[in-house]
């Protein structure tokens, strides 16, 4: 049942009404706003610090009491950044900085007089979630091309994170992961930590004796960041045109270097899958990791495994799109970055500026093709290589991987090659080839070029172009994205280009036939006689239009109307409206068994989304939404809730219900439920266990996975992994169990 002509009237007029109101008042106190600019810093104000050699040894203990700790120079004076920038903190921090012969050391402390009760940690695991811990971090930018930057995080526990970026933020990598070790203390008066980074763990040019470097903190009770260099809040804290100088540091010359990492397994398996393998086996391999140089690394692997690698979270997908599904294994996210082509970023990508993420996604290169089934299972691989270069002006990156021949289909092997060459420092040109060749699809060679520019300190563009050659049939596609983001306000265009024959075997399409267009802007109102607990005001307005790119007729659109109140403990309310325009000409199969019939339907929701304090023991998110959805309705609820009674167990629950009614072609009405309860118990921060079940009543699927890892040396692991899926409410999904030792071992030669 579509919408009439009059009811789709009302509902524009009611969705402008409602928001021209707060458009203009928020226009308004955007100029009048109060908050103060970050000074951009220049040669002549830039801060310094020295590196002092150590005489003696350092004992890695969280305590700085060495007199070598005693006599270096201290940098203090920090700034706060986030939610407003203030010239001075409440929560002085002082860090100094020590090398020798082998490690770089940093040793931090972040006083702190409410005592050790206030300091938040969720939980231990590594690769923390930054904005939501007490923290401590260092930027190093060790290759003197101002845009290669790393970042070292440590909670007060101990907990470890760390990412390395690019052009401050518009590439980077979160499951990076550099070999560096810490100690903390606590104390009333604050807490201490103490970094030991081996220069063989580094990348760094040689006889370069002034590094880039930026010191930050979070402060989480109070939802306080702070640098030793200031930044403007919608920028990350890896942008190195704000960083201050390392003087007199003095590392050996950089040398080759070579790493082993083999691993050992034992895995006793039953699944009721035809032809699958039922029974126990063991199996070696590994990788070798060389770096000839400090600009190139060369890892080789041979029968790769992945046993240790998180599951996927389930969705219940609801839209026209592909489900985008990322990356979870480590082989393939270390050194990503150097074969991201570009395209636009999925759903969910940092940023700090409140401009809404894209979750249109197309990836020339996407490394789940590789040893992935459609459905997620795993596939063998046989060996792989992966090449990693850069310096100041070059990036280059290629991996080769040959996937096993299984099922009576030949093997399959992929190849990707890129390089990015710097123009001046605010300019990147990049090109990417990627072939797959065998299995059943044959060969396919995919070639795309990539631009990216900052026009200044706030305003950047990208562009991509892209050919995908599979049977005979070239198809292209193309992106661009523009956006400027200021303290008060942030806009952006996106758009792309995708022809129904682009077809990347080797990549990832959200949807081919497309043409799309989406303009966002966002303000951010501080008005002066807001209550002191609300930190800002955010309304914010996206539209998103995707076309026939041939006869230029509307498949489908949404405008959504949003405004975000973050208080100052972190808790958020944004509630949202939404105009929806569906306009298909096939059947949309929307899930088993329901299909939307083609023609119009133009439908209006409405929703909220609420957001406790992210840091407290206890904390949750609910998302509600209702209204109209293509012929029929949909109520559709999400919980997400966790108890953490300390930083050493932490208890997680995600609930999802969607109510359909008098939906498709047969006019139905039914309930989906997805639940994931999850809990994690953690010894310290290298030895933990969890188990995660999902209950996916669409999928008439369930599945455990349970899994313990010891880290007993840096990066080292020792890994017990059981898996169970189950079918429920008479699905026919085949059961299958599984329980997996995998110990794998990080040698430095």
């Amino acid at each position: 049942m579509s919408a009439s002509p009059v009811r789709l009237r009302g509902a524009h007029a009611l969705l402008v009404l409602s928001f021209s109101a707060a458009f203009q008042v928020a226009a308004a106190h955007v100029a009048a706003a109060q908050t103060r600019q970050v000074p951009e810093p220049t040669d002549s104000t830039r801060k310094h610090v020295v590196a002092h050699r150590a005489t003696g040894r350092i004992t890695l203990d969280g305590r700085l009491d060495e007199p070598d700790w005693q006599r270096a120079p201290v940098a203090s004076q920090f700034a706060q950044t986030r939610p407003d920038y203030r010239p001075t903190t409440q929560y002085p921090t002082e860090v100094r900085i020590l090398y020798d012969s082998v490690n770089l050391y940093i040793g931090a402390f972040n006083r702190d007089s409410a005592g050790l009760s206030t300091l938040r940690m969720p939980d231990l695991r590594r690769d923390f979630e930054p904005g939501e811990n007490d923290l401590f971090a260092v930027t190093l930018g060790s290759l003197g091309d101002h845009r290669t930057s790393i970042q070292l995080q440590v909670s007060p526990l101990g907990s470890q994170a760390d990412v390395i970026a690019f052009d401050g933020g518009e590439a980077f990598n979160f499951n990076w992961d550099a070999l560096w070790r810490v100690k903390t203390t606590r104390a009333d008066s604050g807490w201490t930590a103490e970094i030991a980074i081996p220069w063989t763990s580094l990348r760094y040019a040689p006889n370069l004796t002034s590094w880039e470097v930026n010191f930050l903190r979070n402060t989480r009770r109070v939802a306080q960041w702070s640098a030793w260099t200031p930044f403007p809040r919608q920028i990350s804290s890896w942008r190195l045109s704000y960083a201050g100088i390392l003087d007199s540091i003095q590392p050996p010359a950089p040398r080759t270097n070579i790493r082993i990492r083999p691993y050992a397994l034992g895995q006793a398996s039953h699944d009721a899958t035809p032809n699958a393998f039922n029974g126990s086996s063991g199996d070696i391999g590994g990788e070798i990791i060389w770096a000839p140089t400090a600009n190139s690394l060369l890892e080789a692997t041979i029968n790769t495994d992945f046993a240790q690698a998180d599951v996927d979270r389930q969705v219940v997908n609801l839209t026209r799109f592909n489900a985008f599904f990322p990356e979870r294994r480590q082989f393939f996210l270390e050194n990503a970055d150097l074969l991201n082509a570009g395209g636009l970023a999925p759903a969910g990508a940092a940023n700090t500026s409140g401009l809404p993420a894209v979750s249109y996604v197309i990836q020339p290169f996407f490394s789940r093709r590789i040893g992935l089934g459609s459905d997620g299972t795993l596939l063998p691989i046989d060996a792989g290589a992966r090449y990693a270069y850069r310096t100041g002006r070059t990036t280059a990156g290629a991996l080769f991987m040959r996937q096993s021949a299984i099922g009576g289909k030949s093997a399959t092997s992929y190849a990707v090659a890129r390089t990015s060459q710097f123009i001046g420092r605010t300019t990147r040109l990049g090109t990417t080839i990627a072939l797959r060749d065998g299995g059943a699809s044959g060969s396919n060679l995919v070639a795309s070029v990539d631009a990216f520019t900052r026009l200044d300190e706030f305003t950047q563009g990208s562009a991509m172009v892209s050919t995908s050659t599979l049977s005979g049939h070239t198809g292209v596609a193309g992106t661009y994205a523009l956006n400027r983001v200021t303290t008060g306000l942030a806009a952006g265009l996106t758009g792309a280009y995708v022809d129904r024959d682009y077809n990347p075997q080797t990549g990832f399409v959200s949807r081919s036939n497309i043409l799309m267009t989406s303009p966002a802007v966002v303000f951010t109102v501080q008005p002066q006689w807001r209550p002191k607990s609300i930190v800002w005001m955010r309304p914010g307005v996206i539209a998103t239009m995707y076309h026939d790119p041939t006869k230029r007729t509307l498949q489908e659109g949404s405008i959504v109307f949003t405004s975000e109140i973050l208080f100052r403990n972190g808790a958020a309310i944004t509630p949202t409206l939404e105009q929806n325009i569906q306009h298909p000409t096939l059947p949309i199969p929307l899930l088993p068994g329901v299909s939307i019939a083609p023609g119009t339907h133009n439908y209006a929701r409405g929703g909220v989304v609420l957001k406790s304090d992210q840091s407290a023991s206890v904390a949750g998110q609910t998302t509600l939404s209702t209204g109209s959805f293509y012929d029929g309705s949909l109520n559709r609820a999400e919980f997400v809730t966790r108890w953490s009674p300390s930083p050493y167990v932490s208890l997680r629950g995600t609930y999802e219900i969607n109510q359909l009614k008098s939906i498709g072609t047969r006019d139905s009405s039914f309930v989906t439920h997805l639940a994931g309860p999850e809990v994690r118990v953690f010894l310290n921060p290298q030895v933990q266990w969890s188990a995660f079940y999902q209950y996916n009543t669409s999928l008439k699927r369930g599945t455990l996975n349970a899994r313990f890892s010891w880290e007993f040396l840096p990066l080292s692991f020792v890994y017990v992994v059981y898996n169970d899926r189950e079918p429920i409410l008479s699905g026919n999904t085949p059961s299958a169990r599984s329980l997996i030792v995998k110990v794998s071992w990080l040698r430095q030669m």
